[in-house]
């Protein structure tokens, strides 16, 4: 290539501080997460007094046909029986008779049988039980599902500082830029686009509208190329971008690599491996690789910068 990066921005040198939205755990949740590892070592025991989410065996009387049963199971407050009873029977003890009137009539509820839930408290030991590679402590456990919550929140609000990122970099380093080169990017795409229309029995060139949707945002082969033409300068300034970290970073391309995108190429979208080397061929794979890096290195800065600044 021809083209080259003159000077670079350093991108961690860049304040994202004012990009960044700050992390709130949500403490409901981690504590429905604690409490639902217990879930495996609930255990279940003969009792004398009711209480929410215990196993009830009751004997109704009433004028009403539908409450006149002399045996009727059910799990006190599920709502799965009829509510009403359910929350009538909390704190009775076997053998103890409460009497309501429903909108049905009136109804007598004996308790005749408990099953008590027994739900453990969270501890070092129940925690070590689960098989968590290097969690064996609540504390331990609790850091590591505080940790799940980080990471999806950063995944929801990476972008808008990614972007910024790229934009103070591009902005702030000088380029050369070789007219060749950004065809390249223009051919490459379209040749990705062009296979994988054949490989679904479409002519790219050739594509109507209500084939190009649900595809690719464009309505002709026309718009697609102005479409690839315009993006293709920030392509190009990422693969640049790319290969001077590779630079600094010793990364090059592999065959190994490429085995592996085809790999997941295939598990992602199906087919076979051939199919996936004519979508991507190794040509293809070795230009982008060095797009992938500069995403890779600035997505890392960023979350570098939100692990930070929640700390």
């Amino acid at each position: 290539m021809r083209s080259r990066v003159l000077t670079l921005k350093d991108p961690r040198t860049v304040d994202l501080s004012g990009h960044l939205e700050p992390f709130a755990l949500d403490r409901e949740r981690l504590d429905r997460e604690l409490r639902r590892s217990t879930n495996p070592y609930i255990r279940w025991e003969k009792g004398t007094v009711v209480s929410a989410g215990d196993l009830v065996v009751c004997r109704l009387g009433s004028d009403c046909p539908r409450f006149r049963k002399e045996r009727v199971k059910f799990t006190a407050g599920s709502g799965m029986f009829h509510r009403e009873l359910e929350v009538l029977t909390l704190g009775m003890a076997v053998g103890e008779t409460r009497e309501t009137d429903l909108p049905e009539g009136h109804v007598a509820l004996t308790v005749t049988e408990v099953t008590n839930r027994i739900v453990p408290e969270i501890s070092d030991a129940l925690v070590a039980q689960m098989g968590l590679e290097g969690i064996h402590t609540v504390a331990e456990y609790t850091a590591y599902l505080t940790e799940q919550q980080k990471e999806e929140r950063f995944r929801e609000v990476v972008y808008a500082p990614y972007r910024y990122l790229i934009d103070q970099v591009v902005g702030g380093s000088e380029f050369v830029i070789d007219e060749a080169d950004w065809q390249k990017v223009v051919d490459l795409r379209l040749d990705r686009s062009r296979t994988l229309s054949r490989q679904q029995g479409m002519v790219l060139e050739e594509m109507t509208p209500e084939q190009f949707a649900g595809r690719i945002p464009v309505q002709s082969y026309h718009e697609l190329v102005a479409l690839e033409q315009k993006t293709a300068w920030e392509t190009l300034y990422m693969n640049l971008l790319g290969r001077r970290f590779a630079r600094e970073t010793g990364f090059l391309p592999s065959q190994a690599g490429y085995r592996e995108m085809l790999r997941d190429y295939v598990a992602a979208w199906g087919g076979s491996e051939e199919a996936a080397r004519e979508v991507d061929p190794y040509e293809s794979y070795e230009f982008f690789s060095y797009n992938s890096l500069a995403s890779d290195i600035f997505e890392d800065i960023v979350r570098k910068a939100f692990f930070k600044e929640d700390n």
